[in-house]
């Protein structure tokens, strides 16, 4: 009997992953029927049919074959998943996007990764038993943190922090792999670690500050429309603030882009060979990663939530980006041209319907893979 498009959807989370997260986490522990592989199932479940309530996916999931060992009851979804260690689940997370291909962007050879965060707001009281501690000025829950890149158009390596914790200090915890190009934004300042990135062979692009003390050392003339200055320059201060010290030793380059009605956008870069215009379609193509943000709060269940503690949240934005990644792997394993949206809207519809392998017409992509328009991969349009 063939698979149904949901069984097809769980393939690359094979029962040898599973096993292997199992005896990692040991997350099987004092379970009974509701096994790990039961849970991620379940919540991967609610995901693809954007279920809101435990009561609603008790309802959904009882009497189909996807592979649970026994009928689901809400009561046991909401011990597990307060007591299962959500380490487990962003595990296995690591694990589906390291079957996502590495791609380079092809005008610059190199890959590019865009660094960022989004906040989870958590209110209410359940949620402020243990999410008001760690609020920062303006808002309380977690931050979910993103490795996103720009050749293959998708994460490639995700982690949650609370909400207080700074974004440069889980970038500086990053993995940094030489001749890759880093984008980030104002909230990623730290010369020390812009300083590691250089010394590991690979490169950044970012915001920087008007009130930082350097000495230019040279001046391009020759400059476009859309590019106001270029120039290499040299950090002055190396004790810039309570005796800490600046170990960026070497030249970098500075670059003044023009926008429209606004102050000019200055970035800060230690790539010297590319033209200031690539280096400012890169800072820009940053916005890809805002819309991958947007989209999963959009098409997936991480607004609301089946349970308030912090394991249960903290589960369920695993097993959304856990969702995310099978929808693009069952993409690329099947070749389907259809955007993100409209492939994860015929799943919801035809979940279960017995997978068949489907026939597709090829789609010429004229447009440059590095620097086209985003919108159409997330939204369709």
């Amino acid at each position: 009997m063939k698979d149904s498009v949901f069984q097809q959807l769980l393939k690359p989370l094979n029962k040898k992953l599973v096993n292997e997260c199992v005896l990692k986490f040991n997350s099987d522990y004092d379970c009974e029927t509701f096994d790990t592989r039961s849970h991620v199932i379940a919540m991967i479940f609610a995901q693809i049919h954007h279920l809101n309530s435990l009561r609603t996916l008790e309802a959904g999931i009882n009497g189909q074959k996807i592979g649970l060992k026994s009928r689901l009851s809400r009561s046991t979804l909401s011990d597990a998943n307060k007591r299962r260690n959500p380490d487990c689940f962003y595990w296995l997370l690591r694990k589906l996007l390291a079957y996502l291909p590495k791609k380079k962007c092809r005008p610059i050879n190199k890959v590019v990764k865009i660094l960022d965060s989004t906040p989870i707001i958590l209110k209410g009281r359940d949620f402020d038993t243990w999410a008001k501690s760690y609020a920062n000025d303006q808002w309380q829950g977690l931050k979910l943190h993103a490795e996103y890149d720009l050749g293959l158009h998708s994460v490639t390596r995700v982690t949650t922090s609370h909400a207080n914790l700074n974004d440069c200090t889980v970038g500086q915890k990053w993995p940094i792999h030489s001749n890759a190009i880093y984008i980030f934004d104002r909230g990623y300042v730290d010369f020390n670690w812009w300083w590691s990135i250089h010394q590991k062979s690979a490169f950044f692009v970012t915001r920087f500050r008007k009130n930082t003390a350097i000495i230019v050392e040279k001046q391009k003339k020759k400059l476009s429309r859309e590019i106001l200055c270029d120039e290499t320059f040299k950090f002055k201060n190396k004790n810039p603030r309570g005796g800490k010290k600046n170990q960026y030793s070497e030249s970098l380059r500075r670059i003044h882009v023009h926008r429209e009605g606004k102050n000019p956008l200055v970035l800060v870069t230690n790539l010297h060979d590319l033209p200031a215009e690539t280096i400012a379609r890169l800072y820009k193509d940053r916005w890809a990663v805002e819309l991958f943000f947007k989209w999963i709060k959009q098409n997936l269940k991480i607004k609301k939530f089946l349970g308030r503690s912090e394991s249960a949240v903290k589960i369920q934005l695993a097993t959304a980006l856990i969702a995310y990644v099978l929808v693009q792997l069952y993409k690329m394993t099947n070749k389907d041209p259809r955007n993100l949206y409209l492939l994860l809207s015929w799943i919801r519809c035809n979940s279960n319907t017995r997978f068949e392998k489907r026939r597709f017409c090829k789609v010429s992509n004229s447009t440059n893979p590095c620097f086209r328009k985003y919108e159409h991969a997330f939204t369709g349009h």
